[in-house]
């Protein structure tokens, strides 16, 4: 049996599933608000994994000095949380701001009084007559219209909303404030560590054993010179 076979078996087989079935219910019912609905959630999983990996990456990366390592993580921490926040904020903030923008960027295609349909209804049965075609009925044309105004509605809302999501929310408002955020969390980690309240011990200089002023130790130096080489016995010991 391929693998071609046995993927299309699960497939077919998780399709019949009672929450899949919800879901093309749920799609079918109201294909606007299921797509922007599970469009949104999809950035803010994938987002929220990224996020988890970054972070892991950060406080295991032996490249990163110890003492910045925390501030990357938490960094990366902040930048995540907020990405995901600021994402599912202004799309649900921008789902209430969308009708009044349409009728204001589209009242003239999109009349709330109904004048745009009458003229339009006009240049319809004009048309027609001229065409030598039976006029089409009030009812039907407003029909058509109120469909054509709720598919474009719902373009609207798609684009709008996920542009305000992924641009302004995104790329505008998180790294704006993540880096200050970043020190409060790097501050709350390191809390975590010393639990006990003391204050992390502060690392010692390793001493050069071969700096006499670092070692505080003085080196015995015979004083006498080798008469014919005119060194000291301190080099006369390296020498191979």
């Amino acid at each position: 049996m391929s693998i071609t076979s046995v993927t299309s078996k699960v497939i077919g087989a998780a399709t019949q599933t009672q929450p899949a079935q919800k879901l093309c219910n749920w799609f079918r019912k109201d294909p606007e608000k299921a797509l922007a609905y599970s469009t949104i959630a999809s950035v803010a999983v994938k987002d929220g994994v990224g996020c988890a990996m970054y972070v892991y990456q950060s406080l295991n990366n032996k490249k990163i000095p110890d003492d910045k390592r925390k501030f990357v993580a938490s960094l990366d921490l902040t930048n995540g949380v907020l990405m995901i926040a600021s994402q599912i904020g202004m799309f649900f903030a921008m789902r209430k701001l969308n009708k009044t923008l349409f009728q204001k960027w589209f009242n003239k295609s999109f009349d709330e009084s109904g004048k745009i349909i009458k003229t339009i209804a006009e240049q319809i049965r004009a048309d027609q007559k001229a065409a030598g075609v039976s006029p089409t009925k009030n009812f039907l044309i407003g029909k058509e219209y109120k469909k054509l105004k709720k598919d474009t509605f719902d373009v609207f809302k798609f684009v709008t909303e996920l542009a305000a999501a992924t641009i302004i929310g995104k790329r505008v408002i998180v790294p704006f404030i993540a880096t200050p955020l970043a020190s409060v969390v790097e501050k709350k980690m390191n809390e975590m560590d010393n639990k006990d309240g003391e204050a992390p011990a502060q690392e010692t200089k390793k001493e050069d054993s071969s700096n006499p002023s670092m070692t505080g130790k003085n080196l015995d130096i015979t004083e006498s010179l080798d008469t014919q080489k005119g060194e000291t016995n301190l080099l006369s010991k390296y020498k191979k």
